[in-house]
């Protein structure tokens, strides 16, 4: 994608990543009560989740070909997960607006009832996983055995090493297209109408390897030594940890709030394409 003057319109990944820490700090005040409250909830979610979990697995493991009945626990725990995920939306489409919006359209806080947008939102993330398993699939089972089958692989087991091997550039292809696609999370948080995945597409065209930075490798750098803290066993580490590994969320989710922005301000609509940004502040939000 380039500039109106012609320019490549190359995302800067480092100049994003410091204004994201630089606006959240300037908005402390706002982000502690906004945000604090729902990363509590799910902290404690995800503890009892894991426990459960685990107890879960302990059982699938005893009772394995005894009996075809649910697991005793995996209710609650497929209750918990939905809960979790449900949440983990809200506090994304929050930053997202916390972001990229005036603080008329705020929510009063991350942890409230869904409106239209989150559940739009958990629409399009379902949608773009789909995407990618299809992807993956293809890659890795129908073009490993296609090419098992034209290298004159014999038997199963050697179609089967073949689909294994597929699975590599599967992967890569799958988290490429994720990265690109996933420019579309921020307009839908925002509340615009009219977006799809083809303007995403078109969107984050020449940043692909650009936006796997800040889709995938920056949350993995800037949460690491918080996932390390689990390795101590430590109920007080555990704490650090998930409140740590929350926080760094928030800067993610922001970096990637900020890389919508910039290609947006370069990108040209197509003949006939149309998005009808929100107008009007929700009923949740600080000025109703």
């Amino acid at each position: 994608m380039k500039s109106p003057l012609g320019l490549e319109a190359r995302l800067p990944i480092f100049d994003l990543f410091k204004d994201a820490v630089f606006l959240l700090w300037a908005k402390r005040g706002r982000l502690v009560s906004m945000f604090l409250p729902i990363i509590v909830v799910l902290m404690v979610l995800d503890h009892y989740s894991s426990a459960l979990g685990e107890s879960v697995m302990a059982t699938v493991g005893e009772v394995a070909g005894e009996t075809k009945d649910m697991p005793e626990g995996m209710g609650r725990f497929l209750v918990l997960t939905l809960v979790s995920m449900l949440l983990s939306v809200l506090m994304a489409t929050t930053v997202h607006r916390f972001s990229l919006q005036d603080s008329a359209f705020w929510p009063k806080n991350a942890l409230r009832f869904p409106i239209r947008s989150d559940w739009r939102y958990l629409a399009r993330s379902v949608q773009i996983l789909a995407i990618c398993v299809l992807i993956l699939m293809g890659v890795s089972v129908v073009g490993g055995a296609f090419a098992g089958i034209l290298s004159g692989a014999a038997g199963p087991e050697a179609i089967q090493q073949t689909i294994i091997l597929f699975m590599v550039p599967g992967f890569m292809i799958m988290l490429y297209v994720s990265a690109r696609l996933s420019v579309t999370l921020p307009e839908i948080a925002i509340g615009t109408e009219g977006s799809d995945l083809s303007r995403a597409w078109r969107m984050s065209k020449g940043n692909g390897s650009r936006l796997l930075i800040v889709v995938l490798l920056l949350p993995f750098i800037v949460t690491s030594p918080f996932l390390m803290l689990y390795s101590f066993d430590n109920i007080m580490m555990n704490i650090i940890a998930a409140f740590g590994i929350y926080a760094m969320t928030l800067i993610s989710v922001t970096v990637l709030s900020l890389s919508y922005q910039f290609l947006l301000e370069f990108y040209e609509p197509q003949d006939g394409e149309s998005v009808q940004p929100e107008t009007s502040a929700s009923d949740d939000s600080l000025d109703a």
